[in-house]
């Protein structure tokens, strides 16, 4: 049995991509299973979708924790979410990147995988420059790299399955399945042994009045852009300080600003309410 577990942000399409995927595991007659989990329920907020591939009936019905597969639809949740907790010994890491597969964290034994899905959506007009629907490109590479399913199998799914642009969509899968780029493991899986798998995380204050400061509740995984402060040109008027919403902002000795991550959510009001405009709101891949 081959367990698949997809990280992406609301919008991107990672709950379609574990559907997808098992329809094409049917047409290729093998027993799928897919399912999400939704956390916090936002466009943008991070995503977790799994999918279970086998040749038998599966009777498994719980969540993924020590997947063969991990795929990422978003690069900027490597930094704010532990997307390889689990990851077995000879799996394998599939990132929507830029970057080559040698530039991935990984742990020990365990195949790197990057394929551009964000410029392939844009290319084939999938959702917007803003907000790329990348689910089908990173689904072709994943059928290349892992070889779960075949790329044939992948397209007739999303003839049956995507009443949106079908065409537009199986043309960004064989492009993703054209250009992903894989990379070997670095030590042979059978001297490793399985890691231990992730325990519970830990439980946000729910209500209408949160328990604790927001200093202590880390929202980082919310951020898609990242602020970034030109001191240079800092008057340390601290109105971006003064107006953060989640008080991800602090001051250093001198008075200059800093950028809190773990409590940033990226929301941007920093950047707008700058005077001098001395902070910029970038990708995650480009921030310092």
């Amino acid at each position: 049995m081959r367990e698949i577990r997809f990280h992406g942000r609301g919008g991107q399409g990672a709950v379609v991509a574990s559907e997808l995927l098992a329809q094409a595991a049917f047409l290729d007659g093998k027993e799928p299973q897919s399912f999400p989990f939704f956390g916090v329920e936002r466009r943008g907020a991070p995503v977790t979708a799994y999918a279970r591939i086998d040749d038998r009936p599966i009777g498994l019905r719980t969540s993924i924790v020590a997947p063969d597969v991990v795929v990422v639809l978003d690069p900027g949740l490597l930094g704010t979410t532990p997307v390889t907790d689990g990851l077995r010994p000879g799996g394998l890491l599939l990132v929507n990147s830029a970057r080559p597969p040698e530039r991935l964290a990984v742990p020990p034994g365990v195949y790197r995988a990057t394929v551009d899905a964000t410029a392939i959506a844009v290319e084939h007009g999938l959702g917007s420059r803003t907000m790329p629907i990348v689910n089908t490109t990173v689904l072709g590479a994943l059928a290349r790299a892992s070889g779960v399913v075949s790329l044939e199998a992948l397209q007739r799914a999303i003839d049956r399955y995507v009443p949106s642009r079908p065409r537009e969509n199986r043309a960004a899968a064989a492009d993703g399945f054209a250009s992903v780029r894989l990379l070997d493991a670095v030590v042979p899986p059978e001297r490793l042994a399985v890691p231990v798998a992730p325990g519970a995380s830990p439980t946000i204050p729910e209500g209408p009045v949160a328990t604790v400061p927001s200093r202590s509740i880390r929202t980082a995984a919310w951020r898609t852009l990242t602020p970034e402060i030109e001191l240079a040109r800092c008057t340390r008027c601290n109105f971006c300080w003064k107006y953060c919403p989640d008080d991800a902002i602090e001051l250093d000795a001198q008075g200059f600003p800093r950028i809190v991550l773990d409590s940033c959510k990226g929301c941007g009001i920093c950047a707008a309410v700058c005077p001098p405009r001395t902070i910029a709101m970038v990708g995650l891949e480009e921030a310092a």
